[in-house]
């Protein structure tokens, strides 16, 4: 699973923010590509990597959720 850094990109964005909302974006693209898949190897597979994305995403967000709780 990817492994977030909480430096600043050219935009100003929290990378971990990125790398979450990529995470989320990249877990809907490999579902809807395992619905049209007629192999049905070929879409678990993808329906696998879309689980792993959905978890970087959750543990993401759960750090951010720590790290906001620890500080307040």
């Amino acid at each position: 699973m990817r492994r977030e850094t909480h430096r600043l990109n050219p935009v100003g964005f929290s990378m971990g923010r990125v790398a979450s909302l990529m995470s989320l974006s990249s877990a809907k693209n490999y579902a809807l590509r395992a619905e049209r898949s007629q192999d049905a190897k070929e879409a678990a597979d993808l329906l696998a990597k879309a689980i792993l994305e959905l978890a970087a995403a959750i543990e993401a967000t759960d750090a951010k959720v720590k790290k906001i709780n620890k500080s307040g």
